[in-house]
């Protein structure tokens, strides 16, 4: 008990040991006779299935008879120290410092000198897991701050965001990383992807293993991932999921992928399984969040020549897309890149032939400098791409009709340290929108990809139009009034047609069940501007929504006299009503509790078949329960 408060692992729902990297453990070992000068004592420590001295993986120490011991290599660095032997028994600190993490069993060696008699036991009792250590310097996860510590190692509740740009919410989330069986999930994973010894000793590669068996993609992974409408009755949908903990225990009692995970699901999970070995990690939510497809690190939308949408040829541009940061330093590359690294388990594209992404160090990202490790550009694209515009000819030929830099990466947000706020975090992946620095890095960057022989940024287009897209925050139920304004910059009047159209859509962008479209026309008088209000009732939309009540407004407009195309696409969600938590002032161990849960319904029909699902850190499963009513007007 006192080596799991010293290491900060006393939390952990383990029976076994665990311990940092870094600081000491003690041993206490006593013997059935007494011993004396002629008596050898070995401790060896192995790890992994096949363990060998070669690999790093089996550590022998002569227990002295006072003093220090230090066993140093190229692959590890033990200490023993603080040796005190008694008449039947001996006590000693190993402390190990740059070693293979995972799980270890301890032998016990006695030999007597000039004799060959040997006695060998193994304690039996219980293994020694070895996790990373944020609290100590030299360790590659050091993280200085003891609040951030607190937040992104010891808290096992948080909120992930999601929503819309334009209307967000912080989802609770139970990361519960160190309940049982998160930290067996992880190790289990390491163990199954067959890491080598030499790369689990580094933050790296083990980042990029969890980011790979988080899916189920190349390796039968935690979670598989599904976005469609439909779903098979004996699974769980993505929005049910409420915390980590029960999708790991389904995992490991199944040894099968559990279904079925969306891209906050992924994030969740991966944030226990890191914490849970002691790398400080985050969930991140990126609003308006594009999927570069072609490496062209922009975002490519098409339209034909009436300005008619080809959503068929576009990049998509996720509602909002999350992912993960941890906290490490990056020894593979030059100075200045330590500090949060971006990855991300949700099944996009491959890295090195599997599924997975990153780790890329957000100061890269942020200055554009995609030729480092690992998946900068695909990330850079989808916080910072540019949106451009392409009008598509009869003959299939295209041309650039506009560019949008101002559509893709915003309000990009994680939990705020201490509380349950939201924390805005788009200054650590972009310098502020628009101005001479940002834009000198996207250009920057666009000569690093697949399309870098077109002249994008050096066409001119008209543009004494001006237009913007209003959408209000709107509770689920209410009349949603969108506003489109237009200014004529120029000295002559501007006749303006086209459509405006809004659909429902999943949060990737693409679209659903069509709501409500209207042809537009308006003349503009110059130096003037005209607001276009395009209503939508509950009506209109309340049969065409899906679980999370996201859609998408597409403005498709001309100017007939100059043929500027004002094209414009939003993705936003309708706003669901608060949950209202009532729980006892105090609460005693192993013992029921009350909790109350209320909302108001905000719709005109009676809620049927209603579900509500709770989970809590350091509770029983049994405590974790689906509850379904009626909730009426």
């Amino acid at each position: 008990e006192k080596n799991k408060i010293k290491h900060q692992t006393d939390c952990y729902d383990n029976e076994d040991l665990v311990v940092r990297r870094g600081f000491g453990f003690q041993i206490d070992v006593k013997f059935n006779r007494k011993i004396n000068h002629v008596d050898t004592v070995v401790v060896q420590i192995q790890t992994g299935r096949r363990p060998m001295e070669s690999k790093g993986s089996i550590v022998n120490f002569k227990i002295p008879k006072s003093g220090k011991l230090k066993v140093e290599t190229e692959l590890y660095t033990w200490c023993m120290d603080n040796v005190k032997w008694s008449d039947k028994a001996v006590s000693f600190e190993l402390q190990p410092i740059d070693v293979i993490i995972g799980t270890y069993q301890m032998y016990i060696e006695t030999r007597i000198e000039d004799l060959d008699e040997v006695s060998r036991f193994h304690i039996e009792d219980e293994d020694i897991h070895i996790i990373f250590n944020p609290w100590w310097p030299d360790d590659e996860v050091y993280m200085p701050n003891s609040t951030e510590r607190d937040e992104y190692v010891s808290n096992e509740m948080g909120r992930i965001w999601v929503g819309s740009s334009n209307s967000h919410r912080g989802r609770p989330w139970n990361f519960g990383q160190f309940d049982k069986p998160c930290l067996e999930a992880a190790l289990f994973l390491l163990d199954r992807a067959e890491l080598k010894e030499g790369a689990r000793r580094s933050v790296i590669s083990i980042v990029r293993t969890i980011s790979a068996q988080a899916n189920s993609c190349d390796d039968y992974g935690v979670l598989e991932g599904r976005w469609s409408s439909e779903y098979p009755s004996n699974c769980t949908k993505p929005w049910a999921w409420s915390g980590s903990v029960s999708i790991l225990e389904e995992f490991m009692k199944t040894g099968k992928p559990v279904k079925y995970g969306q891209c906050w699901v992924f994030s969740g999970v991966v944030t226990t399984l890191l914490r849970a070995l002691g790398i400080p990690t985050r969930s991140v939510t990126n609003f308006d969040s594009a999927h570069d497809t072609d490496c062209s690190t922009t975002i490519d939308s098409h339209v034909d020549e009436d300005g008619k949408p080809l959503d068929d040829l576009d990049d998509s541009v996720w509602n909002f897309h999350v992912w993960n940061e941890s906290w490490f330093r990056r020894r593979d590359l030059p100075d200045g890149y330590d500090g949060w690294q971006a990855h991300d388990a949700t099944p996009q594209e491959v890295s090195d032939s599997v599924m997975r992404c990153g780790p890329a160090p957000l100061k890269a990202i942020r200055e554009g400098h995609v030729y480092l490790n690992y998946d900068v550009p695909f990330i850079f694209s989808e916080v910072n791409g540019d949106r451009i515009y392409w009008k598509v000819k009869e003959d299939k030929s295209m041309e650039v009709c506009n560019v949008d830099s101002h559509s893709i990466g915003k309000c990009i947000s994680t939990k705020a340290i201490g509380k349950p706020d939201r924390h805005d975090i788009t200054h650590l992946y972009k310098h502020n929108e628009g101005r001479a620095e940002e834009r000198r890095v996207v250009s920057f960057v666009h000569k690093f990809g697949s399309r870098k022989d077109l002249d994008i940024y050096i066409r001119k287009f008209n543009k004494d139009i001006k237009m913007d897209l209003k959408i209000p925050e709107t509770l689920l139920g209410n009349t949603l009034e969108i506003s489109v304004k237009m200014k004529n910059t120029s000295n002559v009047s501007r006749t303006i047609d086209g459509r405006i159209s809004v659909c429902s859509c999943f949060y990737t962008g693409i679209p659903a069940k069509k709501i409500k479209s209207e042809k537009a026309y308006h003349v503009i008088k110059p130096k003037s501007e005209c607001i276009v209000k395009f209503e939508i009732s509950s009506s209109d939309y309340g049969s065409k929504l899906n679980p999370i009540a996201s859609m998408i407004v597409y403005c498709a407009l001309q100017a007939q006299e100059t043929k500027q195309h004002l094209v414009k696409k939003a993705s936003f969600n309708l706003t669901m009503p608060n949950l209202k938590i009532q729980v006892p002032s105090q609460m005693k161990m192993r013992e029921k509790s009350e909790v109350t849960v209320s909302f108001k319904n905000p719709l005109h029909i009676n809620l049927t078949n209603s579900v509500f699902t709770f989970e809590c850190a350091g509770c029983y499963v049994t405590t974790r329960d689906k509850k379904r009513s009626v909730i009426f007007i």
